[in-house]
């Protein structure tokens, strides 16, 4: 993932999220001004009612007027405090819109960002990091908005509070902020140190959240009840599990001290100001009235500043996941910007010049200065064993890995210079792990939203990848859910029917290069070769690589490329390798023999 690590300042990344919110929902804004009038109100009808009353009492004693007092601040408490909660039950749905909006971003990003980025734990745990931003209400995007909606109401009632704080003693207003001061430090420093642990904290929840999801991964399901994988699986859940606890154990330890000196500085504070007026009263002639209005307003300016700098203090912890989620979204890929369009063809004529790969964070080169061409409608099989490099050339290729050094060509173009959304649109690859989603026969096989999906094409595209009587002898047919995931009705193909399926996908989407990646390896030799050989003719003049560790399911391509240790070994015509005695005749005759022995076996 390119990019070097920038802080925002909070004020920056405050910034960053308020524009935001700004351009997507106005109304929000103007919500959030009613709500900091009305909260700043409301604590000083509780501070002066009872004031108001208890001088009333201890003077005229004025029926009407304590009526009319009592009224009053009850009808104005009344509207004042249901208005506060109206608007947060409006203005809470608003910001959850907004944090979803940064999800949608978050996972655009993430299906969009360099495919090695997948592969990388370091990059997956950055990505655990930044969910922790948006995947709750109280914490990243929407706890920030959510505190600072508190805080703006807070901060202009804190003014009134230290007026009249003020007038009473700058001493004791002093003495309030120094000892709320202290408690703050404290509290930054644990969710300085929480912070610091976030990141360790994430790789113990992607291990344990990974073990999780496969307890309940139906794919896992029969080996895991055929091998008894259950206690393992378990013994690692509680593994990564405890090991995240006692990071949390370790935060809630010191947190749990902060909160013991705070309660210290609490018990000092309310000795020194209660103590404070008590004399007053006392000896300085301090009315009753005046006296609860002062009790009432340091209680609450204790809690009060001491509530402003939590929100800081969570907005400043928040500020670290902002941090992240910014970063991440502002991240821009290796992709170029395209500096040239993909030319229209009917067919592509693709080079490897001087291809050199290691992957990321390796020594070890896979290429090293590779060079082939394919001709335009040209059919190339690349085989060899496992670990040749053979599924490396389908992801070069496909741009999911740039070389190291070298260029790939399409019709004499680097292909770096196309961008690679326009790129792919002329592929259409079949790859050895074959992804079925939980959505319809109808929707796997086009990859379109129902509405968009051509129903005719989707029916064609079956019946000529062999799946077809299989899908129309399912009761809703091409609308049939896939798995249980979504529909307790889906339906579960088995692993040849879900790579005919796959191969059905490949001819819907219709691109121009058309790549087959071992995907039928779980059907037997005779019927990899049917399909190969069937495919093969139905994609008309489109350049094609089909890659195989069985020989004899590629031998009517046009020449074949024997892969060994990244190195192209043995190249030629089927017929003209068979000749040479080389490595692929080698190989080819002993699968050859093998599959004589089999068919004996079975007669």
């Amino acid at each position: 993932m390119r990019g070097n690590k920038k802080k925002g300042t909070l004020l920056s990344n405050l910034k960053y999220i308020m524009g935001y919110a700004w351009s997507q929902d106005k109304v929000l804004f103007a919500q959030c001004g009613v709500y900091t009038i009305l909260a700043s109100i409301a604590p000083f009808i509780g501070i002066f009612l009872p004031k108001f009353l208890i001088d009333e009492l201890l003077g005229q004693r004025r029926i009407e007027i304590i009526l009319m007092t009592l009224i009053g601040f009850f009808l104005l408490s009344s509207v004042v405090n249901y208005s506060i909660a109206w608007l947060r039950c409006a203005y809470s749905p608003r910001v959850t819109k907004i944090r979803t909006d940064y999800i949608t971003m978050i996972s655009d990003k993430i299906m969009k960002m360099d495919f090695k980025n997948t592969e990388d734990p370091e990059v997956l745990n950055k990505i655990k990091s930044v969910m922790n931003a948006v995947m709750s209400n109280n914490t990243g995007v929407e706890g920030v908005y959510h505190t600072l909606l508190g805080l703006f109401g807070r901060l202009t009632a804190f003014v009134g509070y230290i007026s009249i704080v003020l007038f009473l003693s700058p001493w004791i207003l002093l003495f309030l902020i120094i000892n709320v001061l202290i408690s703050y430090a404290l509290t930054m420093r644990v969710k300085k140190y929480e912070y610091s642990q976030k990141e360790k904290a994430a790789d113990k929840d992607r291990r344990t959240f990974y073990v999780f999801d496969t307890m309940y991964d139906f794919a896992y399901g029969k080996d895991i009840r055929i091998y008894d994988l259950k206690n393992i699986l378990i013994d690692k859940f509680k593994k990564f599990r405890g090991e995240r606890i006692d990071i949390s154990n370790d935060v809630q330890e010191k947190q749990l001290k902060v909160k013991i000196v705070d309660v210290i500085l609490l018990v000092i504070r309310e000795c020194v100001v209660y103590g404070y007026l008590i004399y007053n009263v006392l000896f300085t002639g301090m009315g009753i009235g005046d006296f609860t209005m002062y009790f009432s307003t340091i209680n609450g300016f204790g809690d009060w500043m001491k509530g402003i700098l939590d929100d800081l203090a969570h907005i400043k912890a928040q500020n670290m996941y902002l941090d992240d989620m910014r970063e991440f979204l502002e991240i821009k890929s290796e992709d170029k910007e395209k500096t040239r369009d993909i030319p229209i063809d009917s067919s592509y004529e693709i080079e490897f010049k001087n291809v050199s790969f290691k992957y990321p964070k390796t020594d070890k080169y896979i290429y090293k200065n590779l060079s082939l061409k394919i001709k335009k409608g040209q059919r190339l099989a690349i085989v060899g064993i496992n670990g040749a490099g053979k599924t490396t050339f389908v992801k070069l290729l496909c741009r999911l890995y740039e070389p190291t050094s070298g260029e790939i060509l399409i019709n004499g173009v680097n292909i770096k210079d196309f961008s690679k959304e326009e790129y792919y649109k002329i592929l259409s690859v079949v790859f050895q792990d074959i992804k079925t989603f939980a959505f319809t026969v109808a929707e796997n096989v086009s990859l379109e939203n129902l509405e968009d999906v051509d129903r005719e094409k989707v029916l064609h595209c079956i019946e000529k990848a062999g799946v077809g009587d299989k899908i129309n002898s399912l009761q809703k047919g091409i609308d049939t859910s896939l798995l249980k995931i979504l529909d307790g009705e889906g339906v579960e193909l088995s692993g040849g029917e879900n790579q005919k399926l796959a191969l059905a996908r490949a001819l819907y989407k219709n691109g121009k290069i058309v790549i087959l990646d071992e995907p039928t390896s779980a059907l037997d030799a005779v019927a990899e070769y049917n399909i190969y050989k069937g495919f093969d003719e139905l994609i008309g003049d489109k350049t094609a690589i089909y890659i195989s560790h069985r020989l004899a399911s590629t031998k009517f391509c046009d020449v074949i490329d024997f892969f060994e240790n990244g190195e192209i070994v043995d190249y030629g015509t089927h017929e003209e390798l068979l000749k040479k005695n080389g490595k692929y005749s080698d190989m080819f005759n002993i699968q050859a023999q093998y599959y004589k022995e089999e068919s004996g076996a079975l007669a």
